[in-house]
């Protein structure tokens, strides 16, 4: 997490640990369009992504949606 500003923003790292996944496997998921690309905000020049806790309780209902879906594909 970091703070701007007097602001609490979370990193990728925390959303990460959140979702039970890597860092590598979020930006991943975010480029093939399985969980959406989350808010970005401007940190000096810049541009930094942010995962607030709404974003990554979406997100996490986008995965498992997206996980259910594979494993229903194999039955």
């Amino acid at each position: 997490m970091i703070i701007v500003k007097g602001k609490t923003y979370y990193t990728i790292a925390d959303a990460a640990e959140k979702l039970g996944v890597s860092a590598k496997t979020i930006r991943d998921y975010i480029d093939k369009g399985i969980i959406p690309a989350p808010p970005e905000i401007m940190y000096g020049v810049r541009v930094l992504r942010h995962f607030p806790l709404d974003y990554m309780d979406s997100a996490k209902t986008h995965l498992e949606n997206y996980r259910n879906s594979k494993i229903e594909k194999r039955r």
